[in-house]
């Protein structure tokens, strides 16, 4: 069985225990996964959003990892949210170490949304990565994060871009700790239930050689209440990984009594 970390699972918890499942209604969920790239827009205010999923990466050197995430999003206002996600499990081996595998870290972000224009909308999040992942699976200290998100409908296509730097709590010999992010996605809906998205993202760090990557998805809509995903990603770079695979859902919990 999945073992998750305490700290995440508190956090996970304490947007969950004044849950009320209610049925009558049938509002949308707002799915982030399974894309890099955050779109601005906020779940329904005072409902609990949540998402999950698995996914299995082989590196160009013969590594793997298999991931189990998670991420819980919940907003006070149509124009502020609360996020918290992470690894519930990780799972990686290497030619030269044997298997490790345990919780992840956790990531708590806030989240502003500002209105444009009927099509469009800017994002802003920031906030922190705990390290709460086992012995092994984490750098062990903690990372800063902003993040700026740009939502734009364009006949029909949904595109999300954003923009992000991390200050990381350890860095290397001539490294910097200042790790800046890049991701676009384009959605298109096939039809009321089908859509596809296809995603360009990378990140660079002075000392470091860049990552960039190629992504491809589907979702389909159970309901407004229940996105299933699938795709996979490969890398670009020669320091990526080579290719994953993932599938997961969103989901829209309950509402805040």
């Amino acid at each position: 069985m999945f073992e998750m970390n305490r700290f995440s699972l508190l956090c996970v918890v304490s947007l969950m225990c004044c849950a009320n499942i209610a049925f009558a209604e049938e509002p949308s969920v707002t799915p982030y996964r399974p894309t890099v790239t955050n779109s601005a827009a906020l779940p329904i205010p005072g409902w609990i959003d949540f998402e999950t999923g698995v996914a299995r990466q082989e590196g160009k050197d013969g590594s793997t990892q298999s991931n189990l995430l998670y991420l819980a999003k919940f907003a006070l206002t149509p124009d502020f949210g609360v996020l918290v996600g992470g690894d519930a499990f990780i799972s990686q081996a290497d030619a030269n170490t044997p298997r490790l595998s345990g919780a992840g870290d956790t990531t708590l972000l806030l989240k502003h949304r500002f209105v444009v224009s009927d099509l469009a909308a800017l994002g802003l999040e920031y906030g922190i990565k705990a390290p709460t992942a086992a012995s092994g699976l984490g750098s062990g200290k903690s990372d800063l994060i902003l993040n700026g998100v740009y939502s734009r409908n364009i006949r029909g296509h949904n595109l999300d871009v954003n923009m992000n730097v991390s200050k990381l709590g350890v860095a290397g010999v001539n490294e910097s700790a200042y790790r800046y992010g890049w991701s676009g996605t384009v959605f298109r809906p096939v039809n009321d239930k089908w859509g596809v998205m296809a995603e360009l993202s990378g990140a660079m760090r002075q000392g470091t050689q860049p990552e960039s990557q190629w992504l491809l998805a589907s979702s389909y809509a159970w309901s407004n209440r229940l996105v299933f995903d699938a795709g996979l990603s490969a890398g670009i770079s020669s320091n990526t990984h080579r290719l994953s695979l993932f599938a997961g859902m969103a989901m829209l919990l309950g509402q805040v009594r």
